[in-house]
Formats: structure tokens, sequence, C-alpha cells
């Protein structure tokens, strides 16, 4: 095995401008792959939850009947479920809210979770520097001015082991920044990633971020409806099992209802959404059809590039013709010659996964920065990191190249390298009733596959280029996207309101330094 890698790769040098042309092409193709594979896999398969995950789902409560009014839970009926049972071994609470944080200039607007203190256990991850917030600081009304930090967001901030202990601005008021969440850790999510942490405790100070009556009730009332449950069932249940347990576990939610409450409830459960908060089930929807479109794209372009290749290699072949006859001649059977040939396949998809993974680490940065931009400012891209599962792939696309591109021309070539061959010289007979039908073959297949993505591609351009230029019924000339936020310049609701009606009004209303400061970003 090892004298064919050595003249395999003595053949190689021997003709640079085909094996150049033939490592670029198909390193061209694999890190087109390999960057779109890290596309999906940071969006889709990258598991949101880091320890067993297949353990943790997603509770949900309904009321019973044919309605199945759907709503987030109270404070007491996480309560009543993270007690002891048989069901789960623990049950951990998040409240979404909205914050500005930093100050003067440089505040913004940004989503922060809130989460109960058992919350980070239950998913299996431990703070990179620093402490996560304990039971006692989520309390309610404890109101303990401590904040965790996501890994992204310390990183802006410096991301020294000496931030920890610092001041940190939340909505004008002081937090002091106590721990760091690992890299990459979402909550649960695959999109929505916070950059900020904090307990449950001051829940008063934040309020929710979908709820009309934020900071108007206590976290403890009971018909504060405002946390998003998940939990994680006993080892060995499976979703199936957990379900058929959930009903005695539902009396605990009925019997703490408030007096004027009507019907009991029940429980539900779900694996975790990778792109939902909703209060009640719901899927994925489309997005993982539209990551298996776009890894059949990319597939297309690499077997393209296969096909051209193997076409190169029947070419090739037609010249090595009388050596591949001299061969069989002097004892080598076809096994053998396919062999060879083989290894010198393996050898060029080697070098063009090699380098395909700096072209893939390259696409994958400009497909990230390109992407970024138009996501909403709530929506996180994950790091779209070559991770082990990209390098599988990467490695899976360079063998899988070998066997499209080697075998077929290969066996083809070495089933009339016969010593009847070096005495015919190749003649005009065997070369169209030869190997120059596979020629042909992968030529159809090359020619199908472009004219299929070129269709796909034509017809999305002109859908963008439609939509791009259709009247939506107003001017969009001139026009400003504005996001204000009043409370964050410490206004009261009355205030605030007043400004928001002064702005539809077309007043001026930017007198103010404080409001004037908001950000502000083109249509």
């Amino acid at each position: 095995m090892i004298q064919d890698f050595k003249f395999a790769f003595r053949q190689l040098i021997k003709t640079p401008g085909f094996t150049t042309i033939a490592i670029l092409t198909l390193a061209i193709a694999i890190g087109v792959n390999s960057a779109v594979f890290a596309l999906v896999n940071g969006v889709i398969l990258r598991p949101v939850v880091p320890l067993r995950p297949a353990e943790v789902v997603n509770v949900f409560t309904a009321r019973q009947g044919a309605a199945h009014d759907y709503r987030p839970f109270s404070y007491n009926e996480f309560s009543a479920l993270r007690e002891n049972n048989d069901v789960f071994t623990d049950v951990g609470a998040m409240a979404f809210a909205l914050a500005g944080i930093g100050r003067d200039e440089g505040m913004r607007r940004s989503f922060v979770f809130l989460t109960s203190s058992n919350f980070f256990s239950l998913m299996g991850v431990k703070p990179v520097v620093g402490r996560f917030y304990n039971e006692a600081e989520c309390r309610p009304d404890a109101n303990v001015p401590v904040v965790v930090a996501s890994y992204a967001y310390w990183k802006k901030l410096g991301g020294r082991t000496d931030l920890i202990g610092k001041p940190l601005t939340v909505n004008g008021q002081t937090y002091t920044l106590i721990g760091v969440t690992p890299d990459g850790f979402s909550g649960g999510n695959a999109l929505l990633a916070p950059d900020l942490w904090l307990p449950l405790g001051v829940y008063v100070q934040l309020g929710s971020a979908f709820s009309d009556t934020s900071g108007k009730m206590e976290l403890s009332a009971p018909k504060n409806y405002t946390l998003n449950l998940i939990a994680r069932m006993r080892p060995g249940l499976t979703i199936e099992a957990t379900k058929a347990r959930l009903p005695a576990l539902a009396k605990r939610l009925t019997a703490i209802q408030p007096p004027d409450s009507t019907g009991a409830r029940e429980l539900q459960i779900q694996t975790p959404s990778r792109f939902s908060i909703s209060t009640s089930p719901s899927d994925d929807g489309p997005v993982g059809l539209i990551g298996t479109l776009l890894l059949a794209m990319a597939a297309a372009v690499l077997l393209i590039a296969c096909l051209n290749l193997a076409n190169l290699l029947v070419a090739r072949g037609h010249a090595r013709q009388r050596e591949l006859a001299i061969r069989s001649t002097l004892g080598g059977g076809r096994g053998r010659l396919t062999r060879q040939l083989l290894t010198e396949g393996l050898l060029l998809a080697f070098a063009g996964g090699t380098v395909a993974l700096f072209l893939s680490q390259w696409a994958t940065d400009t497909l990230a920065a390109s992407l970024r931009p138009v996501l909403p400012v709530a929506v996180n891209l994950p790091d779209l990191d070559l991770d082990w599962r990209v390098l599988v792939g990467t490695v899976a696309c360079s063998l899988i190249a070998t066997l499209v591109f080697g075998v077929w021309p290969a066996w083809s070539l070495t089933g009339r390298a016969a010593a009847t061959d070096l005495k015919r010289r190749i003649n005009e007979d065997a070369r169209r009733f030869g190997s120059m039908k596979v020629g042909n073959a992968l030529v159809i297949g090359q020619v199908a596959l472009s004219v299929l993505l070129l269709a796909c591609g034509g017809l999305f351009l002109m859908s963008a280029i439609s939509t791009a230029t259709a009247d939506p019924g107003f001017r969009l000339e001139g026009g400003l996207l504005v996001e204000i936020d009043p409370s964050l310049a410490g206004y009261d609701e009355t205030r605030s309101r007043q400004s928001e009606l002064a702005l539809v009004d077309n007043r001026e209303i930017c007198r103010d330094s404080r409001i004037s400061e908001v950000p502000i970003r083109r249509a």
C-alpha cells in the first residue's frame, strides 16, 4: 500500500497542471459544503442543552377542555412542580425581559433572561469565571443586584477575569457582575441568546418583555403568569412514559389555583424547540427543511465537481492507456490496477480536503458576516466554528468524492488494460466504444446538475428581485426605523405615553437629550 502511495505521488508530481486544477476544483466544492454544513450544524444540529439533552423537556400548562388555553406559569405553580415527584429530577424557571444595558451614549436595549437559581445546573453548565446566583438571590423580591454575563458579552467587555465584582448598569441601576456563562451557551434556544442573566429576585425591577403588567405585580402574586418552565426527566423515563405520569402532577396546579380561576389545569411536555419561546407547544417550522435544501444544493455543487474530476481522470487515463496495458501484460490484475488509480484519487481527495479546510474557514466567516447585519437585533447567530462535526463532514465529503470520481473511471479504464490494447495502440474504435461512454455519461451528469442549480438560482433571484421591487403600499424613501424606550431615561408610564404620542404626532421630542440618544437605524 505504501508503494502505491509513493507511485501515485510521483505520478501526480509529473503532471502539476492537472494536479493543481483537480485539487482546487475539489477544494472549492468541499469548502462550500463545509461552510454550509457549519451553518446547518450551528443552527440546527448542535445540541442547545450541553448535558444529556434527551432528558430535558419544556413544560406547558393548559386549561382542560376544548379551548386548551395555554399560558405561562406563576411562581407558586413553579414551586409546586419543583417539589419532590416521580416525574422530574429538577424543574427550572425562566422569564424574558427587555433592559437597557450600559449608560448614557453607550446604552442599548437588549433581551435579558431572568432564571431560577437551579437553571444552570439543570442545563449542565458551570461558570467560566466567577459564580452563578444562588437560591437566596432568586427568592421573590430579594432584589439582590447581581448579574451573570454571557460569554460573548464578557468578551465585548474585554474578557478579563478582573471584571468579576465590577459594576454593570442595567436600566440605570448598578448591578455586580458575578459570573460568566460558557462559550456558546444560549439557554435552550439556538438563536435567541441574552447578553445578561439575572436572578428571579429582581423581577419587580425588570418585569416581563411580553406582559402589560410589567412592574405592577410581584413575582409571587398568584395571577402573575410569567414563567416558562424547563425540566429534566428522571433517568430511564421516555417522553411517552413521562406524559402518562403528568395528570397526577397536574393536580397540584389545580389545587393551588386562585378561587376565581375556572377550569382544572393539565400539563404537557415537549422536546425543547430550538427557535421558539412560545408558552404553547410548537415545532421549529420549516427551518429543518431549509437546512436540508441548503445541504442538498451544496451537495449538488460537490457532485458537479466530482463529475468534472472524473471526466479529467478519464481523459488522463487515455494518455496512460499504454502504461496500463503494459502493467496488465506484466501480471497486474484488474483489481491491482484499480487500486493504484484509486490511490491517486485518494491523494487528490486528501489534498483537496486539506485546502478545503482553509477555504471553509474563510467561507464560514464570510457567511456569518453577511448574515448578522440582516438578522433582527434580538436574534443571535451561533458561532459557526469548524467543530468535530464539520471536520467529520469534510472528511466524509473527501471520501465520497474519491468514490464518485475515482471508482467508476478506474474500473472503466482498467477493463481495457490488456495486451491487445498495446497492439491496437488504443485505436479510434476503442476510444469510441470504450471509456468515452463513461466520459459522455459524466458530461451529461454535469450538464443536468448545472442546469438544475441554474434554474433554482434563477427562480430565487427572480423572487428576490420581485420582492425588492414590489410596491409595499407606503413610501420607504427617507424613512427611519426608530426604537425608543423612555423608561430607560427614567420616565414614568404617564410621561412615556406622552412622549410616544408626541412622536406619532410628529412633534419635536428630541429636545430632551436623554431621549435623543436612543439608537436609530435606517429602514
